[in-house]
């Protein structure tokens, strides 16, 4: 499912979004959209597996929470990356175990955020990470 309204299209960037709880999944798709976003959604990793090789080309952001069902986000990230090293991703959970080892799944052009989350903290870290501006250090810090 995709769509955009509100402000003006991002200059054609899509994002893919997998997250099994349908209403944190609805909010963020919102917040995306509003900014201008062209948002896929999907309710698991699997999903949005395959949905990233149906447009292998066509994603510019993973934002993935990492406690899924089927695939969870860091094998999710794994299997993008095995096809496209680049991609961006941000990683999103509102558990604050140790989930994520930054050395590992933190590589490149990727970021984490908490549950919950203040919309304009989400933006903030979509737009650090299409500017590929962010590196480990600076998603270990922020």
């Amino acid at each position: 499912m995709s769509g955009t309204a509100g402000k003006e299209k991002k200059q054609e960037v899509t994002i893919l979004l997998a997250e099994d709880d349908h209403i944190v999944r609805a909010m963020v798709r919102e917040i995306l959209v509003l900014d201008g976003y062209d948002v896929i959604t999907a309710a698991d990793g699997q999903e949005a597996y395959e949905e990233f090789q149906k447009h292998p080309d066509g994603i510019d952001l993973i934002v993935t929470d990492v406690v899924m069902p089927r695939m969870n986000g860091k094998e999710l990230g794994r299997q993008c990356r095995g096809s496209s090293p680049r991609i961006n991703i941000l990683f999103m959970s509102g558990y604050v175990d140790n989930r994520l080892n930054p050395e590992e799944d933190l590589k490149g052009a990727a970021d984490f955020i908490a549950k919950p989350f203040r919309p304009a903290d989400l933006l903030q870290k979509v737009e650090r990470l299409l500017g590929g501006s962010n590196t480990v250090s600076e998603a270990i810090g922020n």
